[in-house]
């Protein structure tokens, strides 16, 4: 493999082959300056078809050569050669040497080249070509250039200029160029090596790199990809060089320097990998010694880490042997809880609060299955740290027994022993069985399914000291049957105001019941209160994980109504639905201090009547507007828990315009999310997100997020980018949120500058949505 050299003009050039980013309409401009071929297309081997020759006159010296005289125009397939005066000759000889000699106003073209000059030479035997003081234009493409001497060999598979030029700019603009005193195109590899490159700009030279390698295909092909540049008053002034390296067909890493003048020399290594055991991402970002962070070390801001040194690591795993075993890993870990915070990264953000660490393996066959995982969280807040658990290991069993007579029959089993991270907190060993019977009923337009299941949990607790005023018992036996019934219905037609149009109304009602136990006497391993949409109310478990498993004697009843178009598309969705509680589920008593859990999952009140309401909408207006939303109501709290809504128009990739608004009752937040301080007021933002091209040259993106809890800015960002024909500049602003506090909140400024050169590539997009998805609040499509 050749070395490509660290160049910046490498970076540049590549960028202008393989560009992604040109506004549609400015492209649409720029096709108008390419030639395109609109011949028809010949199959096969062009040079076994028969040659078409016109000229004005006509001179033979037979046997040896035949020359061609004024207007000639020679055609083969879809190659042509036009000249003032063109020159057949074969030499004598056992094996005969047939040449062309070309002159006076030479052009040749086929359907990827136009090739110009005042003299050329072909050997017909070899297919070797030379045109001297030749030009050059790419046909249906951006590209362009000239050359003292152009040469074909090797059956035109190599292309070889002597003093070459090539640009994408369009004729009559040289904004950039690039020139090596030799280039070797090689169509085959799909690579281009030049030699004592000069980059120009606007026929300045302003780089020279003795050796340069450019990518001329889609092959992937090692080299510098696109650099990026920014200033922030928090890290100062950042450049990102990243280098691709093509390893092999099914391996390849990216290796980014990252200098951030207030921090060092940051190394950004993500290595993919595809093989017969799966596919997977390795990466590894390190940084020897970050100075602001010891500067806040030195003050006692961050004393968690001797260390000065920051690094992330993370590894991305997924396949199959066999088609019965089943590997997976989901592992990122960093070297302290701020870096997130510190640093943007596609592998976590700093609004997560923990990084997963998770490796399973898997085995299957037709009516059973069993999962080996081991799973912990690094938890990036020092509280939460303290009551984090290890699952190592935790065994899933799962079997099914279908078609037993009228009967469906399946076990779930666990094993899990838990390891506190903190020593305040105590460690168990978990069983748990549990076994269950359907009877499922239905036709082409309902559906009944009846349940039965026992819940057996068996808990081995080693209670810490600080816990032994607990209600905790070591040994505990948990026993709890659930009855669920479950029916829908399906009913269609056509919309007479419509036609071709379809709605229908989907009713579904459920009655669920577990009875009541106390579980003061089990400390909470792995559960959480899970949120309720629309369908989350027809589950059967309010908690995730199962230290806590709610009683229930409720009730739910919802509808939902579509309306599909004539290609049987989704259009519209509506859905509302509601659990009326016979009586509030509750998980424990009050326990030695008399508190009971939350507002929402532990009322000792045995009240009936309370409900939740939830609902759900979803409308495609049409092919550009779209609105989707959902609400929950929950009378335990005697207001609204939770509610969201987005309206988008979206045009294409560059032009679409986004209201958002999400709301969170601070209740439920409490209930929730105890130990997270910067939402215990609730959550209520709104943001606004656009992209829009103002001309055909001038594109502005932007993104405003405000909270209203906090009265303030979440973050803003705004860029703007001008775009011509082979080349590109855009500047970005961005003010975003790095800390919560009482009084004022603290903010980093980002200046950020971007140099693209345009040439080759069929897309033209803007990369709006790229430059808001890199924001602290990322746009999602809506629909």
């Amino acid at each position: 493999m050749n070395k490509c050299y660290p160049t910046l003009l490498a970076t540049m050039v590549w960028a202008a082959l393989y560009s992604q980013q040109a506004h549609a309409d400015l492209a649409a401009q720029c096709m108008l300056g390419v030639p395109v071929y609109d011949k028809p297309i010949i199959t096969g081997d062009p040079n076994t078809l028969p040659i078409k020759i016109q000229s004005d006159d006509t001179h033979g010296e037979y046997p040896t050569a035949v020359e061609f005289v004024g207007n000639v125009d020679i055609q083969q397939g879809n190659k042509t050669l036009t000249a003032d005066r063109v020159r057949f000759e074969q030499a004598e000889a056992k094996d005969p040497v047939r040449t062309i000699h070309a002159a006076g106003n030479v052009r040749y073209d086929d359907p990827q080249i136009i090739l110009k000059g005042p003299r050329a030479w072909a050997n017909l035997t070899t297919k070797d070509t030379d045109v001297e003081q030749g030009k050059y234009q790419m046909v249906g493409r951006q590209g362009r250039g000239s050359a003292d001497k152009m040469m074909l060999r090797g059956e035109n598979r190599y292309t070889i200029l002597d003093n070459g030029v090539f640009t994408s700019c369009l004729p009559g603009n040289d904004s950039w160029s690039v020139i090596g005193s030799e280039v070797i195109l090689d169509r085959q590899e799909e690579v281009a090596e030049i030699w004592n490159a000069r980059f120009r700009v606007a026929n300045v030279p302003v780089f020279y790199t003795p050796y340069l390698q450019l990518p001329i295909g889609d092959r992937r092909r090692s080299g510098f990809l696109i650099p990026n540049a920014s200033f922030s008053n928090k890290d100062g002034i950042q450049f990102i060089l990243p280098y691709y390296w093509n390893i092999a067909a099914n391996y390849d890493a990216t290796i980014t320097p990252h200098l951030i003048s207030k921090r060092g020399l940051k190394l950004d290594n993500e290595f993919r990998y595809l093989t017969k055991a799966g596919s997977g991402t390795v990466a590894l970002d390190w940084i020897k010694k970050d100075r602001l962070y010891a500067e806040d070390k030195d003050f006692n801001l961050r004393p968690e880490r001797d260390s000065n040194s920051r690094w992330l690591f993370y590894l991305n795993h997924g396949g199959v042997m066999n088609q019965v075993w089943r590997f997976s890993a989901d592992y990122t870990k960093v070297s302290d809880p701020h870096y997130f915070t510190d640093y943007s990264s596609q592998y976590g953000t700093s609004t997560d609060g923990y990084a997963t660490q998770k490796f399973s393996i898997g085995y299957a066959q037709q009516n059973w299955n069993a999962t080996l995982t081991t799973k912990q969280f690094q938890i990036f807040t020092a509280s939460d740290t303290r009551k984090a658990y290890r699952a190592t290991p935790q065994l899933d069993l799962n079997y099914y027994k279908n078609d037993l007579g009228p009967f469906d029959f399946r076990t779930y089993a666990q094993f899990a022993k838990f390891t506190s991270v903190g020593k305040e907190q105590p460690n168990a060993t978990r069983w748990h069985v549990e076994p269950s019977i359907n009877l499922p009923l239905s036709n082409g337009w309902a559906s009944l399914n009846n349940e039965v299941k026992l819940m057996a949990t068996h808990y081995q607790q080693d209670i810490p000291a600080a816990q032994k005023t607990s209600d905790l018992e070591k040994s505990v036996n948990r026993v709890l049957p659930q009855f669920k019934s479950d029916a829908q219905m399906v009913f269609e037609r056509a919309m007479y105001f419509k036609p071709g149009f379809t709605q229908t109304l989907e009713p579904r009602v459920q009655y669920l019941y577990v009875p009541y136990r106390n579980q003061n006497n089990i400390y909470d391993y792995d559960s959480s209160l899970l949120h309720t949409n629309y369908t989350g109310l027809f589950r059967d478990r309010f908690y995730s994980g199962l230290d806590r498993i709610s009683s229930a004697n409720q009730f739910t009843s919802g509808i939902t109504t579509r309306i599909y178009d004539e290609d049987l598309v989704e259009r519209f969705s509506f859905s509302i639905g509601q659990i009326y509680y016979f009586e509030a589920p509750r998980v424990k008593d009050a326990d030695s201090s008399g508190q009971t859990q939350s507002p929402i999952d532990a009322s000792n009140n045995r009240r009936t009547g309370s409900t939740t309401w939830a609902s759900d909408v979803e409308w495609n207006i049409n092919s550009s507007w779209g609105f989707k939303g959902g609400v929950q109501y929950d009378t335990r709290l005697s207001q609204v828990s939770m509610g969201n809504s987005v309206v988008e128009y979206r045009r294409d990739a560059d032009r679409l315009i986004q209201l958002n608004y999400r709301f969170v009752n601070r209740d439920y937040i409490r209930a929730t999310l105890r130990n997270a301080p910067a939402y215990q007021q609730g959550i209520s933002q709104v943001g606004v997100i656009g992209s829009w091209p103002l001309t055909d040259r001038w594109a502005v993106v932007g993104a405003y997020y405000y909270d209203a809890k906090e009265k303030q800015p979440a973050s803003k960002m705004l860029g703007m980018q001008y775009s011509t024909c082979c080349w590109a500049v855009n500047v970005g602003y961005e003010r975003k949120i790095v800390s919560w506090k009482d009084n004022q909140s603290e903010y980093d400024n980002k200046w950020s500058l971007n140099i693209e050169l345009r040439g080759l590539s069929n897309n033209h997009s803007l990369g709006s949505q790229k430059m808001l998805q890199q924001s602290i609040l990322p746009y999602q499509r809506a629909f």
